[in-house]
């Protein structure tokens, strides 16, 4: 044991981080933060701590990759930038816990003035914006996916558990009241649970339903597989990075593990963030179908985006059902006059009517089940027919669709969309791996999104520390 002198401000150097850190949490607006503290000045109680230092602690922690309440208030004992940033005092756990989670509006708001910020210092443009999608780990486990029958039977017992209880509000020992309290606690999020179940049978076929598993401990997570092929409870985390200097303009989570849907709400993010739409959005194919290119063409946006090849899908699709590519629907021959189509052995499909998939208008020709059945070919072109072979001829393609398979038929739309793996990438990995946030800290898909927006916010001040902050300490040549 020793007693020491302390001097508090050379704990760390000059340009460390964490006084770049409180450097800029005092440019912001954080009264928003404020708005929730109960304590007065002069009154009785413990002072409440300052929303700058609580923000100051949060982005400084998620910048070393911590993401756990109590390490922070381990290491604040010893560890010298959060010793400086709290002044050798300790901040218990639990505040730090309930800050990060209880001001949804004021951090988004914050983060909304970061990106501001940038802008001022250009830093960011929205002339060009890349989208991409990545998957990060949810809390619960893969173990705790159940069925509707068993989940229906955890419920019925949580009801029968709650409804022998007594008046919650008579007195109770303090350890059965906790009791009770768990156990209302477990019977509302069953209830949760069985909600959830309800919504993700709701858009399937009455024969998967019964297959459908939903978490117990996390129900709005989903299975989703990775890129190590490991399928585990996730969320899709949806971030738009400006091409400039690689800024997060914009970030929501979604419950699918498909990107398709994922667009037009990127757009609106970036939009609350800025004030204004970007100029021009990249993606990849996972986002490149005809709901997106409409959309985007609506809201007058350039798009740019791998196109998918119609030969290759319907040689894909044909080589599923057991068809030669001999018999693929590109080599049926369209008549125009009597609109009917015509098969390589010269068998004729009539028109029958049309039909829609994907969003798309097609064509439907049918031959004769008589004709199909003499056929010798028949094992190469309708293997599992039980009438005659059936062929869907697209419409044409809406002009948006149509005008985007155009464009990157282009050296420039070419070599634009060469650029976004290298701007799109680039801050999923810097999460993942600088970050270290694989795995989110906290359950359910609000407190997860609202992760993201931390982890997100400490991505772009730690750009704003080494594209601004670092350049204005260097002395004047």
């Amino acid at each position: 044991m020793m007693m020491v002198n302390i001097c508090v401000d050379e704990l760390i150097a000059g340009d460390h981080k964490a006084r770049a850190i409180w450097e800029l949490a005092g440019r912001l607006k954080l009264e928003r933060f404020a708005e929730t503290v109960k304590t007065l000045a002069g009154s009785a109680g413990r002072p409440a701590w300052d929303p700058r230092l609580l923000v100051s602690v949060w982005v400084y922690a998620y910048s070393e990759g911590i993401g756990s309440a109590r390490e922070i208030e381990r290491l604040a004992q010893y560890e010298p930038g959060f010793q400086w940033l709290c002044g050798l005092a300790e901040i218990n756990h639990h505040t730090l816990s309930d800050f990060r989670v209880e001001h949804k509006t004021a951090l988004d708001e914050l983060f909304a003035e970061m990106l501001a910020l940038l802008e001022k210092e250009e830093l960011l443009s929205l002339e060009r914006v890349m989208h991409d999608g990545t998957k990060i780990r949810a809390q619960a486990g893969s173990d705790t996916f159940r069925r509707e029958k068993t989940v229906r039977e955890h419920l019925e017992r949580a009801r029968a558990v709650v409804a022998e209880m007594g008046d919650p509000r008579e007195d109770r020992d303090r350890r059965e009241a906790a009791r009770e309290r768990a156990a209302r606690d477990r019977f509302d999020r069953l209830e949760r649970v069985a909600e959830e179940l309800k919504k993700i049978q709701s858009g399937q076929k009455p024969a998967e339903r019964a297959e459908t598993r939903v978490s117990l401990s996390e129900p709005e997570a989903r299975l989703m597989k990775h890129g190590d092929n490991a399928i585990a409870p996730s969320y899709n985390v949806q971030l738009s990075t400006d091409a400039k200097q690689k800024a997060i303009v914009g970030v929501h989570l979604s419950q699918s593990s498909s990107d398709a849907a994922s667009l037009p709400e990127a757009v609106r993010q970036i939009e609350n963030n800025l004030g204004r739409k970007p100029e021009q959005m990249v993606v990849d194919g996972g986002f490149t179908n005809r709901g997106s290119i409409e959309a985007l063409a609506e809201e007058k946006i350039d798009l740019i985006g791998s196109m998918w090849d119609r030969e290759e899908r319907s040689a894909a699709a044909m080589k599923g059902l057991g068809i030669a590519a001999a018999y693929a629907p590109g080599q049926f021959v369209w008549d125009a006059e009597s609109n009917t189509l015509r098969c390589p052995a010269g068998q004729c499909l009539n028109y029958t009517g049309q039909s829609r998939k994907r969003n798309n208008l097609y064509r439907q020709y049918r031959a004769e089940a008589a004709g199909c059945a003499a056929c010798p070919h028949r094992a190469q072109c309708c293997p599992h027919a039980t009438r005659g072979r059936t062929v869907s001829r697209l419409e044409a393609e809406p002009e948006p669709v149509a005008v985007l398979r155009r464009k990157m038929e282009t050296e420039e739309a070419k070599a634009i969309y060469h650029q976004r793996g290298a701007v799109a990438e680039f801050p999923n990995a810097w999460i993942k791996d600088k970050l270290k946030l694989r795995k989110f800290h906290v359950r359910g898909l609000a407190k997860a999104a609202i992760e993201a927006v931390w982890a997100c916010l400490t991505y772009n001040v730690m750009l704003w520390i080494r594209a601004s902050w670092r350049k204005s300490l260097a002395p004047a040549v």
